[in-house]
């Protein structure tokens, strides 16, 4: 992947009919709705 660290595919369902970004944390923090839903989504794949 040209990093050292895994990587995780995030998911929210909510956000434009459903959005994704990367992470280097495990942790869900959604970066599409602020403090209001930050734990919404679920990691969908990890990159090593």
């Amino acid at each position: 992947t040209g990093t050292e660290n895994t990587l995780y595919q995030q998911f929210c369902p909510m956000y434009d009919g459903g959005s994704a970004w990367l992470s280097l944390s495990k942790d869900i923090k959604n970066p599409y709705y602020g403090s209001q839903m930050l734990n919404c989504g679920k990691v969908q794949k990890e990159i090593n």
